[in-house]
């Protein structure tokens, strides 16, 4: 096994050879840490909350979930018409994300009826 150490603060170390029945050294591997999903009532007024903090500073970002996909969906819109200048994601793509979704329900059902 070879074993090279480089430090951005030192020019590269050459490589030395460490014998093989050496003691290897496992990482553990870190264990996501799971949070409970937040309520639809706690989800409505955080994204109240930053819409009200950009409204007072002028920009013209909102946040909100969908209501069919449940996704989160960013708009920007002109401050002094109120006009939709562009959606993320776009309109066609929740549209087309609601077409999936029904696809792959009625397929499951006609698949447990068989």
């Amino acid at each position: 096994m070879i074993i090279q150490n480089a430090s951005l603060n030192q020019g590269a170390v050459p490589a030395r050879r460490v014998s093989d029945d050496a003691p290897k050294v496992v990482a553990e591997t870190a264990k996501p840490v799971s949070t409970p999903e937040p309520s639809s009532q706690q989800l409505q007024s955080a994204l109240g909350a930053i819409n009200r903090a950009m409204q007072l500073s002028n920009h013209s970002l909102e946040f909100r979930v969908d209501s069919e996909t449940k996704e989160p969906v960013v708009q920007v819109v002109d401050t002094e018409t109120g006009d939709l200048i562009r959606q993320i994601p776009s309109k066609e793509a929740l549209a087309i994300s609601v077409s999936i979704d029904q696809f792959l329900q009625r397929g499951a059902l006609l698949r447990q009826k068989a």
